[in-house]
């Protein structure tokens, strides 16, 4: 059994006290923080009930214990005290039991809270996931969905682009490489995004430039909290000059170190490689 497979047994099996305290206290947090992170003239309130909306279609049906939940929108929306029946009537005319297109918005709504803040990204995922399992059973149309939300390529950017927004978050990262036998790593922070492809730099006088030269294959790790990316591949070596013109203009004090003191980049992308994201549950998800 993976490791989604058993939170959502986990989830499923829950008792009930420790359940509702669970959803409540994540639904505060998730509300308030959507409230100081829309600019839009919509309330967090609002945005929250999108989400529980979706997690509730994810299998296309209504549930009694999801139409329990959702009952005082229902009742506010009818104008009237509804039944189970009222709603499942309105789950239906609100187009809910055929959710794909809704879910891709609100796909796209979690990456793009998630490149603000990657904790409210991980707290609006567990709440979807509480929704979908309070009727006991988390199914795999919903297993699917919520799969979906913890993929970090739904945004519809280039694998680089992403790669290069969450090196930017990590700030620094880290960089294998080999001498002769021996594993050796050490710390970067300088990478460039140009024409679709992301670039490094090494000192040509250093240790590590020669560690490449020798053996091309290395690799790539970033961190943010619990969250990962490794990213490996052959170093291949650029002499184009806008490149030196960018650590110029980004880090003036570093170039001119390097002017004065004779020394020179070697500017290197990663080809012929793979990369893969590790979420904080654990899961692997192949970037490419």
């Amino acid at each position: 059994m993976s490791s989604f497979d058993t939170l959502c047994k986990n989830i499923e099996e829950m008792d009930p006290d420790k359940f509702a305290q669970l959803f409540n206290e994540k639904s505060v947090d998730v509300i308030a923080k959507l409230a100081t992170l829309t600019a839009d003239g919509r309330d967090g309130l609002s945005i929250y009930m999108e989400f529980i909306l979706a997690s509730v279609s994810a299998d296309g049906k209504l549930s009694a214990n999801e139409y329990l939940l959702l009952k005082p929108i229902f009742d506010q929306l009818a104008e009237k005290d509804t039944t189970y029946e009222d709603g499942v009537s309105m789950f239906n005319a609100m187009g809910l039991n055929k959710p794909g297109a809704y879910q891709k918005v609100m796909d796209l709504m979690v990456d793009i809270f998630g490149m603000l803040d990657e904790k409210l990204k991980d707290d609006i995922v567990l709440i979807c996931l509480l929704v979908c399992a309070i009727d006991g059973e988390v199914t795999e149309k919903e297993k699917d969905w919520i799969k979906k939300l913890i993929e970090p390529m739904q945004l519809e950017i280039e694998p680089m682009e992403y790669i290069n927004n969450f090196l930017d978050k990590a700030g620094v990262f880290t960089l294998a490489t080999t001498c002769v036998d021996q594993p050796r790593m050490r710390v970067l922070g300088l990478k460039i995004l140009l024409d679709g492809k992301i670039y490094f730099a090494v000192g040509t006088f250093k240790d590590v430039y020669k560690q490449l030269q020798a053996n091309p294959k290395c690799e790539i790790m970033a961190y943010v909290g619990t969250d990962f990316i490794r990213w490996d591949g052959k170093a291949v070596f650029s002499e184009d000059a806008r490149l030196m013109a960018v650590v110029e203009n980004v880090m003036p004090q570093l170039a001119a170190m390097y002017k004065e003191n004779g020394w020179k980049f070697g500017f290197f992308t990663l080809d012929e490689g793979t990369a893969e994201f590790v979420n904080v549950a654990g899961e692997k998800i192949k970037i490419f």
